[in-house]
């Protein structure tokens, strides 16, 4: 208890002492700040031109499918590379992708089919990004600073988030939503030049002479070992996999959600989804000072717990007359605050029990097996809303995610190892 306490106390303060890592996370808020002005851009547009809760769930559904299939295979090509250019490389094309929507939307070009070809593209590059992303974290940290470092990057990436999130309405109110875009564009291009100045320390994985006689295919298969010989990482990958299966109907339907239901306009939805951030950044804060307190399995449970009861309590205010965007605000605050102390100890133990070499491949493959049901989640949720209400799915769907914690408090290894 004392030694947790210790780094606890450590964490902010030596975590800022560490420029690398500074300037690694600071590219990653200036692309996260962009993406979180698309979400809202981008979904807005998407219900504008079609209209159709099928449809959005199809292209939700569609954008899992290039991490699903080529995840593993640009893990373990990362595992090869210098994450620092993958991370540069995917950014400038994700700018140059969402550029060329925001020209064809401005031109009145923008069909259906470009808006599958463009989700395609960008989230083939986040397939090489995440695992790059995951793999620098512990070459510019020490392993006793992992927790206090991804819970602080993830409260300051989600910090970017909300800003994003904040400016997305007044954007898209004055200067419409290709201008919006375009702005998102510009940032990437921005995080790839601040990602450029990143100095990485020296590292030389210890198959670095031998990788190149290496296919990728045996590389593949050395991941999926690992992780059958850790049995606690494949119960979490099916773990979330389930909690990303149960929370498709609220990240499908949000827009539709703020607009039938909560009777709100773009600002609405970016109040919405800022509260859900917010909560993610306070919860990220607090386990950035004080997680080592506790043991990573009180951690999990305690906020999925806290997410679950948020998620299925956004239904009430569907049946109120009053304060009904305000009440749907503290609920989703509610969910943001649980998903840090859900997420982020497993982030850290996978970057504690996984060779530096094989953290890029091993963190795709469970990056996969996460998201291995979004797609069916995603598509469901679309047909699902034409039979029920969405007060009604996001109850059945909250409670069903709650439920996945008594799951946890059963198994013993799980609390013996976290």
């Amino acid at each position: 208890m004392n030694e947790g306490a210790v780094a606890g106390k450590q964490g902010l303060g030596e975590l800022i002492r560490i420029r690398p890592y500074m300037q690694f996370m600071l590219s990653k808020m200036v692309s996260r700040f962009g993406d979180s002005i698309d979400s809202i851009a981008y979904s807005w547009m998407v219900y504008i031109l079609t209209g159709s809760k099928v449809l959005m769930g199809t292209l939700l559904a569609v954008n899992f499918l290039p991490n699903i299939v080529f995840g593993l295979f640009a893990g373990a090509l990362v595992d090869r590379l210098s994450p620092k250019k993958v991370i540069v490389m995917t950014n400038t094309g994700r700018g140059v992708m969402v550029g060329l929507t925001a020209l064809l939307f401005a031109l009145g070009q923008l069909e259906v089919w470009h808006l599958f070809v463009f989700t395609v593209l960008n989230s083939l590059l986040e397939c090489f990004t995440s695992p790059a992303e995951v793999s620098s974290v512990p070459r510019l940290l020490p392993q006793s600073m992992l927790l206090s470092g991804n819970a602080m990057t993830s409260s300051a990436t989600r910090l970017a988030e909300l800003a994003g999130l904040a400016a997305a309405g007044a954007l898209i109110a004055t200067v419409g939503i290709a201008w919006t875009i375009w702005i998102d564009a510009a940032l990437f291009a921005l995080s790839a030049i601040l990602m450029s100045r990143v100095d990485y320390p020296e590292w030389m994985s210890p198959r670095a002479v031998s990788s190149g006689a290496k296919s990728l295919i045996s590389e593949m298969a050395e991941a999926f070992h690992f992780l059958r010989k850790h049995a606690l990482l494949f119960v979490s990958s099916v773990l979330f996999a389930w909690v990303n299966f149960c929370l498709m109907p609220f990240n499908v339907l949000r827009t539709p959600y703020v607009m039938e239901t909560l009777q709100a306009g773009a600002w609405g939805l970016s109040l919405l989804s800022g509260l859900l951030v917010g909560g993610i950044v306070l919860g990220g804060l607090w386990m950035s000072q004080q997680g080592t307190r506790y043991r990573k399995s009180v951690l999990v449970i305690t906020g999925i717990v806290m997410l679950g009861c948020g998620y299925a309590m956004t239904a009430l205010p569907a049946y109120m007359t009053s304060f009904q965007l305000p009440t749907a605000g503290v609920f989703c605050l509610l969910m943001g605050l649980g998903i840090p102390l859900a997420t982020t100890p497993l982030v850290s133990y996978l970057m504690e029990v996984t060779p530096g070499h094989m953290l890029g491949r091993v963190s795709a493959l469970q990056s996969m097996l996460v998201l291995s049901v979004s797609p069916l989640g995603s598509l469901l949720s679309g047909v699902l809303a034409d039979w029920f209400s969405m007060p009604i799915l996001f109850i059945v769907f909250g409670v069903l995610l709650g439920l996945s914690a008594i799951l946890l408090l059963t198994s013993k290894s799980f609390r013996r190892e976290m």
